[in-house]
């Protein structure tokens, strides 16, 4: 583990996911013990708030402030958390899990991809807060955002990736037909695992079950479509044998417009996408990356390390569950000058 990192209360289970508030004072940290934590970043740290789910929380994030926030899971409900008074309104519900959930927040709408194979359209201010539901060809695993550019990008089962305008969805009617800005198909030959809008939404990065990252390119002419690249990087050479390890987690520098990466293999890299090169290896940590999350003012780096519940892991290896805020990102992520 790197030295340095700032040690946070975990929750008892795995982390699924986490989110900074718009201030980067506070995180919100899911979980498979079905709770949201509430971690206010002072120095020391203090215990955070628990709010409880009735199954594994999947994926959440802030809304419009640092008090409001919202959380899918499991049990297929999209909650609205108010942590001013403590108070939780369901919005509605999926036919299957809720997988992801973001805050458009130049809209001011929530998107919400569920298992069932829909983009949801929340409007959480009204008192009728669906506005629109889309049927999408696949089960929806991840959605990712840019509000640099409205675009919208959701990653899907046997490889589809769709690009939508944060403002079509905002303003399409229940039982309208949306048809996306793009429907492409990811680079990479396996399983996507996790996905990441770059900083200025010009681009993606999406990392595979078998330790590949790709990036690509929004802009559809075929000189942007030219730059696209793959690469290896969560993969280890033990006794000669290739060990491949999925890649959990990806995340973009707000400022610098670099990337994380975490895998299976418990480490982190920092990349430069444009120079194509590692900028930074961290080191190992005792279990997977499951998450990982960049403060909007770009200072800190939240860690989620924690067995993977989609992975086999023997019951002696799941008790190793770690968060962890790292506070030297601005160096580590800022590009080198070109020569």
């Amino acid at each position: 583990m790197s030295t340095g990192d700032q040690s946070l209360q975990p929750p008892a289970d795995g982390i699924s996911a986490l989110a900074f508030s718009a201030d980067s004072q506070r995180l919100l940290v899911a979980s498979w013990d079905g709770s949201i934590q509430l971690h206010e970043l002072t120095i020391p740290p203090t215990a955070p708030r628990i709010f409880t789910h009735p199954a594994a929380v999947l994926s959440v994030t802030f809304g419009s402030s640092s008090n409001t926030a919202f959380s899918g899971g499991l049990d297929k409900r999209v909650r609205e958390w108010n942590f001013e008074t403590g108070q939780c309104r369901v919005l509605g519900k999926h036919d299957d899990a809720v997988s992801s959930i973001v805050w458009c927040p130049e809209k001011q709408i929530l998107l919400t991809g569920s298992w069932d194979q829909t983009l949801k359209v929340w409007t959480p201010s009204s008192d009728s807060p669906l506005t629109s539901s889309h049927n999408l060809p696949n089960r929806i695993y991840s959605i990712a955002h840019s509000p640099a550019t409205s675009k919208v990008l959701v990653s899907m089962a046997h490889r589809h990736v769709w690009v939508f305008d944060a403002g079509a969805l905002a303003s399409a009617a229940q039982g309208q037909t949306l048809q996306p800005e793009q429907q492409r198909e990811s680079a990479l030959k396996f399983l996507t695992r996790s996905i990441a809008l770059m900083a200025d939404g010009k681009g993606w990065a999406s990392g595979s079950i078998e330790g590949r990252i790709a990036v690509e390119y929004v802009d559809p002419d075929p000189a942007a479509q030219a730059q696209k690249y793959a690469f290896r990087a969560h993969r280890q050479n033990v006794d000669g044998v290739d060990c491949v390890y999925p890649v959990n987690a990806l995340a973009y520098h707000p400022q610098y417009n670099t990337f994380a990466s975490g895998g299976s293999d418990g480490f982190i890299s920092i990349w430069d996408h444009s120079a194509k090169k590692r900028m930074k290896l961290y080191s190992k940590y005792p279990t997977a990356i499951s998450s990982l999350a960049f403060s909007p003012d770009g200072s800190k780096l939240a860690i989620g390390a924690s067995y993977e519940h989609d992975n086999a892991v023997n019951e002696s290896d799941r008790g190793t569950v770690m968060l962890l805020i790292k506070d030297t990102v601005n160096v580590d992520c800022k590009p080198k000058p070109k020569a």
